[in-house]
Parts: C-alpha cells; sequence; structure tokens
C-alpha cells in the first residue's frame, strides 16, 4: 500500500487491475442478484481509483466501468437500469477525476497530500511555541483561523537566546484569507523562521522585506510586529510593519494603556523600507499584547473603536492575573464570530507586586 500512495507505477498496475476485477465482479452481482446489487455500486471502484490511481490509468478504469453498465443496460432482469443508476456513476466519474487532478499534478495518492499539509500546520505551529514560563515571565499564544483548525493566514515565531538575553516573538498577517492567505503564510513561516534568531532584531524586519519583495506577488503583502526582549530586566524593542499598534500595560499606571506603533509599512510592498523601534520597559505586572487586525477590524467600524474594545477585555486579565489563558479568553470574548483570522500573543511579568 505505501508503494502504491507513493505512486509506484508496478503497484499501481496491480491496483488497477484488481479495481478492473472488482468492477466485472460488481456488474456480475448485479445481474445475477438484481434485488441486492444495484448497478450504482460500480461508483465504488470509480471512487477508489481517484484515490490510488494516476489520472490516466483513472481513465482506463471508466473503459470496464462502462461496459459494466451496457451490460447492466442489456442483461439485468428485471431491473435494467435506470437513468438515476446510470447518472450517479457517471457524476462520481467526473467528480473523482475532477479532484483527484491536483493530487496527481503533485504526484501523491490518497490522503498523502492531506497529512503532508497538517504536518506542516504542525510544524509551522511549533516554530511559534513560546516557553510558557521564563523567571518570572508567562508567555500566551492563541489563534483563530477563519476556517478549519490549522491553516490560517497569520503565524507566530519565536526565538530564545539564553546567552545574549534576548527573546524574539514575531507575529505575521499575511493579506487575503482563506486557502490562499495559508499557503503563503506556510511558506513564509519556515522562510522567515530560519531568519529569526540568525540576524540582529534591527536587521530582522528589513531583511524579510527585502525577501518579499523578491517574491514579486501581486497585490499580496504582509503585516508584521516583532519583539525583542531582555528577560532579565524588561527591556524590550518593537518593530511594526504595517501592523497594529502593540500595547503596553502598566500596572504601576493605573492599568492605563500604551500604544506603540511607530514603524515601517507593510512587508513586500517597498524594497529597502525602514523599520525604526519602539522601545520600553516591562516591570512586574505589566504586559504586552501583540494581536492580528482580525481582532480589531470591523467592517464599518473604525479600527480605533477595535482597538479600544480589545483593551477593555484585555485590562482586567492582566490586572487581576488570570489563572487561565487570558490570549484564548480574548479570542473568545472579543473576536468570537468574526469572519478573519485572528491571533493574540499575551506577554506577562509577574513577580513582586504582581
Amino acid at each position: 500500500m505505501s508503494r502504491l500512495l507513493d505512486g509506484d507505477p508496478q503497484a499501481e498496475r496491480g491496483a488497477l487491475g484488481l479495481l478492473t476485477a472488482l468492477t466485472g465482479a460488481l456488474t456480475w452481482i448485479a445481474i445475477e442478484y438484481p434485488e441486492i446489487c444495484p448497478p450504482s455500486a460500480l461508483v465504488f471502484p470509480v471512487i477508489c481509483g481517484g484515490f490510488v490511481l494516476h489520472t490516466r490509468r483513472q481513465l482506463m478504469l471508466l473503459g470496464p466501468v462502462a461496459v459494466g453498465l451496457v451490460l447492466d443496460v442489456l442483461l439485468r432482469r428485471p431491473y435494467g437500469v435506470r437513468p438515476g443508476s446510470a447518472l450517479v456513476v457517471v457524476a462520481a466519474a467526473v467528480v473523482v477525476l475532477l479532484t483527484s487532478r491536483y493530487r496527481t499534478r503533485l504526484g501523491l495518492r490518497g490522503t498523502r497530500g492531506d497529512s503532508m499539509l497538517l504536518e506542516l500546520a504542525e510544524r509551522t505551529r511549533a516554530l511559534g511555541r513560546l516557553p510558557v514560563q521564563l523567571l518570572d515571565w508567562q508567555f500566551h499564544r492563541a489563534l483563530a483561523p477563519v476556517s478549519g483548525d490549522f491553516f490560517s493566514g497569520d503565524f507566530v515565531l519565536s526565538s530564545q537566546r539564553p546567552e545574549r538575553d534576548l527573546l524574539e516573538v514575531v507575529l505575521v498577517d499575511v493579506s487575503g484569507k482563506g486557502s490562499r492567505a495559508a499557503a503563503r503564510s506556510m511558506h513564509l513561516s519556515g522562510a522567515l523562521a530560519m531568519l529569526l534568531g540568525s540576524v540582529p532584531p534591527e536587521s530582522f524586519l528589513p531583511r524579510a522585506n527585502d525577501y518579499l519583495c523578491r517574491l514579486d506577488w501581486e497585490d499580496e503583502f504582509a503585516t508584521a510586529v516583532h519583539l525583542a526582549l531582555r528577560p532579565s530586566s524588561g527591556e524590550y524593542r518593537l518593530f511594526h510593519a504595517g501592523h497594529p499598534p502593540t500595547a503596553h500595560y502598566r500596572r504601576a499606571a493605573g492599568g492605563s494603556w500604551r500604544l506603540l506603533e511607530d514603524g515601517g509599512p507593510a512587508l513586500g510592498i517597498l524594497p529597502g523600507a525602514s523599520f525604526p523601534a519602539a522601545a520600553g520597559r516591562l516591570d512586574h505586572g505589566d504586559g504586552l499584547l501583540l494581536y492580528s487586525d482580525g481582532l480589531v477590524e470591523v467592517p464599518g467600524e473604525d479600527i480605533d473603536a477595535g482597538i479600544a474594545r480589545l483593551l477593555v477585555a484585555a485590562g482586567p486579565l492582566l490586572r487581576y492575573g488570570s489563572p487561565a489563558d487570558p490570549a484564548a479568553e480574548l479570542l473568545r470574548t472579543v473576536a468570537a464570530t468574526v469572519a478573519d483570522d485572528r491571533t493574540v500573543v499575551v506577554v506577562r511579568r509577574l513577580g513582586a507586586g504582581a
């Protein structure tokens, strides 16, 4: 079976022979026992062929299937073949050919393509795995794709270098929605993951921007926010690329918020663009909120209203120190029904007085 799913020609010829024999057996059963086997049973080898055969051999299989239908018309008594049964077989053959052509182009069979995509999605998520707790820090992330559970136009990357007292977190939002944005986010996540941690923080977004500009995606871009944090002191730098502003929660200032929005354009638009840093320091009890625009953008509403709504919901979670995951809680309370990819990262500094 493994050889067959990997596209081995010899194994595929054997599968074609077995499916042809199955077609003949179903035809014989439909003729000899018409009360228990309808002609539409011929869809079974057609569907199986769509999983394991190349398009050319699927077409070869349709020959015996057509012969089986003709024999049912001529020999199956007293029922014959009703037009609806023949239409089911024909429609199934058309659908199978159309849906399997992409797997055929990739050289994949069965569910190998689905398994490959799921593995890529899992690896993308693993690239953004944050430390659960580091010194007096807690990190939370939550992602909610607009469709499904795995494929999203948003992704998170992280890189921890203890020898340099540096933790980097990047949140990227690829333009668009659905499968197109998800495919490009998987492409970018692998490329940017190799870049993150191998260049100084101030060089990451310029290098990422140059990379996207070289790709020359038509009418496509990505926004990003890059956090470079020194856990020992709480000092941080933030680099924005057309992304919604990061929010700094200040416990000592009565739970007020400071929006950090200096930066440059979205990635992939302007070659050679610069991305100035916004600097700050997280004291005990402070926090940072990084998020994609799916949490704050509502059609017909100003984005500032969406940001204000997000901060109102996030304030109590940081002020009182929720034992639950504050990132997941924000997704549930702020943007549970938004038709867009949503991602949020919460960075909290605990410790004395928190």
